[in-house]
């Protein structure tokens, strides 16, 4: 018999939220492909409590995007609004406001410098798209 359970997104991450809002970490495991390909479903993440200097262009953060929340790549950072964007979505952005921003996950040089190119193929990026989702 399994304990494991499926609970709405909107009630997980609000659990998250308030555990990096305490300042812990916290472990959670990707369900879906908005972050493909650096993220995977079924692949766990660690997103920290976020603090100065996080907000900034192709960081990886946690937030509250109306209806439910988003782990979502940074792709412009206004003096109000924060723009994310899935990885595996070339249209779709979410706007939201810093405070709405919770958590970051830690990435590489090396993961941000493929977030690059891959932000700069967005135009053309739904081909790959299709494969990795195939594949992956």
């Amino acid at each position: 018999m399994s304990n494991s359970r499926t609970i709405a997104n909107r009630e997980l991450f609000s659990i998250v939220r308030d555990t990096l809002l305490e300042g812990s970490t916290v472990r959670v495991a990707v369900n879906g492909q908005s972050m493909l390909p650096f993220f995977r479903s079924g692949s766990t993440i660690t997103l920290r409590p976020i603090k100065e200097g996080d907000i900034r262009k192709y960081n990886v953060v946690m937030a509250d995007v109306g209806e439910a929340f988003a782990v979502h790549r940074i792709i412009d950072v206004g003096e109000e609004f924060v723009t994310l964007l899935g990885d595996g979505n070339y249209l779709g952005t979410e706007r939201v406001t810093r405070d709405k921003i919770y958590g970051v996950v830690d990435c590489s040089a090396l993961h941000i410098f493929f977030a690059k190119i891959w932000l700069w193929m967005r135009p053309v990026r739904r081909f790959p798209l299709a494969i990795f989702r195939r594949v992956l």
